[in-house]
């Protein structure tokens, strides 16, 4: 997946990337091709274009503790 820099400094990886944007490619110090975006219409459209984020662990429920004793609930 392509990497991208964000207007806010931050690197994200993006699965999906719409025709169209203004993008500036270099190479970073751990010499990767990352895509720096080059307006706030091309981040938006980049971001809006992403697939929904899964959970890291889907399926797992979180467990309460069990209660202290000597407290009145």
């Amino acid at each position: 997946m392509p990497l991208f820099l964000l207007r806010d400094g931050s690197i994200r990886r993006c699965s999906v990337v719409p025709d169209d944007l203004v993008l500036i490619p270099y190479l970073d110090r751990h010499r990767r091709r990352v895509h720096a975006v080059g307006d706030a219409n091309s981040e938006r459209l980049l971001l809006e274009s992403q697939p929904p984020r899964r959970s890291s662990r889907p399926g797992r429920a979180r467990r309460m503790p069990p209660p202290e004793e000597g407290i009145a609930a």
